[in-house]
């Protein structure tokens, strides 16, 4: 059962307060390298409505607030990492630190670099729209995710998300 949630690159945090609101067993930890003032009004909001959400944090920083923490620490627990919209190689870099922790991950990629996923000099002379569908393909099969579905548009042009979940070793 997973006991940390991380929501890197947070950015107003709406997501990480709804799993903190969903899930109040589970520690939530928004992480973004700029606190808006958004996060704050919208927490305040939650408080508003009896919800004071003591399982969310928010922690200032990019990925190395993971990276630097106490290997037993993270090994010890059960964590789910999301990256929703992370920029450029955000997503790369997130799916890598949730892999070598063996935590299960959650990714709706966004601004794709082509370095960061393609061999160098690959250019790619295609539409926006299909460079990034390209994309997703190779993340796709670089880190085999479980699941790979989309949503609707009207929520997102991005709509592409990748999923995998902790793969238990057999004894």
């Amino acid at each position: 059962q997973i006991s940390h949630i991380y929501d890197i690159g947070c950015g107003h945090g709406l997501l990480a307060m709804f799993c903190a609101a969903s899930f109040p067993r589970i520690a939530v930890h928004a992480i973004d390298i700029v606190p808006r003032d958004s996060f704050q009004a919208q927490r305040e909001a939650f408080q508003a409505t009896g919800m004071s959400l003591p399982n969310l944090m928010f922690e200032e920083g990019d990925l190395t607030v993971l990276q630097n923490r106490d290997d037993s620490y993270q090994n010890s627990e059960r964590s789910l990492l999301l990256c929703v919209h992370g920029c450029k190689s955000l997503t790369h870099e997130s799916i890598e630190l949730s892999k070598r922790n063996n935590w299960s991950w959650l990714a709706v990629p966004c601004c794709l670099q082509s370095d960061n996923h393609l061999d160098e000099g690959t250019t790619l002379k295609v539409s926006d729209e299909t460079r990034f569908m390209m994309l997703c393909g190779a993340i796709t099969a670089k880190y085999e995710p479980d699941t790979v579905a989309t949503i609707d548009s009207r929520i997102t042009a991005r709509g592409i998300v990748l999923t995998s979940s902790v793969k238990e070793e057999i004894q």
